[in-house]
């Protein structure tokens, strides 16, 4: 092509250009046996030894996967049980596949898994897809309570498909902003006062009133939109509820930091899901 041309520059693009050209077209071959054979692992699974697995997968326009969700039999049982409680995390991505995975935890005694899932990304019509093929598989139940890190995205899926559950931001999260925004360890330890302390509701008011003032933080947008968001946070408003000890991401880092291990390394998706499976 070179030679008839009569050299690169007559091509209308450069050497790198070609080169970056084949190195995505391979990804994208890659990515497209991989997905065939992470199909064919979970209905493997569905004929020798859990037929009642649940799976669903989408694909775009090009015949390529794009969100894939699943729910081991053990997994769906005990959502029917302990549905009480719902975390919805989404805090690694695949570096080899670059999709956010997501898992869907609960509690009982212990930690338990009720499904997780591969997502393109995380926009607000990905999210919406997974919550609706979650609900699908639990047979329409909501969960009484939802914990989530605040992602806005995440957020406005919920509402829409969640609309009878009430949505409860991490307190950790929460408490990482307040470090990241008000660079004051006094107005840390405060504010976490205010996130889980068990005030009434007109003394909650008048602490955060006084602590605002304190920190001359009346005009501070981070403030006013932490605020906004009081009810989905702080347990004075949220007390009445039972949450499991799922306030806190503490409970997910068990099985979080095993699926890290796996999330930087370039293994086949098969094989991914597989590790996942075990981590359950």
């Amino acid at each position: 092509m070179v030679q008839q041309a009569g050299g690169f520059e007559r091509l209308g693009f450069t050497r790198k250009d070609a080169y970056n050209k084949a190195a995505a077209m391979h990804r994208a071959e890659t990515v497209e046996t991989d997905s065939e054979g992470l199909l064919g692992y979970l209905a493997s699974k569905i004929d020798s030894t859990d037929p009642t697995l649940y799976a669903k997968y989408a694909i775009d326009e090009e015949d390529r996967l794009c969100h894939i969700f699943w729910s081991d039999s053990g997994c769906q049982r005990d959502y029917m049980c302990f549905s009480d409680v719902l975390a919805f995390d989404t805090t690694y991505r695949s570096n080899a596949f670059n999709k956010p995975l997501v898992m869907f935890v609960g509690v009982n005694n212990h930690l338990c898994v009720f499904g997780f899932a591969l997502l393109l990304n995380e926009k607000i019509e990905s999210y919406k897809w997974v919550l609706e093929t979650f609900l699908d598989c639990m047979h329409r139940r909501q969960p009484a309570v939802v914990v989530t890190d605040g992602d806005a995205a995440m957020k406005a899926a919920i509402i829409l498909c969640f609309p009878d559950s009430t949505h409860r931001l991490y307190g950790w999260h929460l408490s990482t902003n307040v470090t990241s925004n008000i660079k004051s360890p006094d107005f840390t330890k405060a504010f976490r006062k205010l996130l889980y302390s068990h005030y009434n509701v007109p003394q909650w008011y008048e602490r955060w009133d006084a602590l605002l003032d304190k920190f001359e933080l009346n005009d501070n947008a981070w403030a006013a939109t932490t605020y906004e968001q009081r009810l989905h946070w702080a347990e004075t408003f949220l007390k009445t509820h039972f949450f499991g000890g799922m306030s806190t991401t503490q409970r997910c880092e068990s099985i979080k930091s095993y699926i890290k291990r796996f999330l930087n390394c370039k293994i086949p998706l098969r094989d991914f899901i597989r590790h996942v499976d075990i981590a359950q």
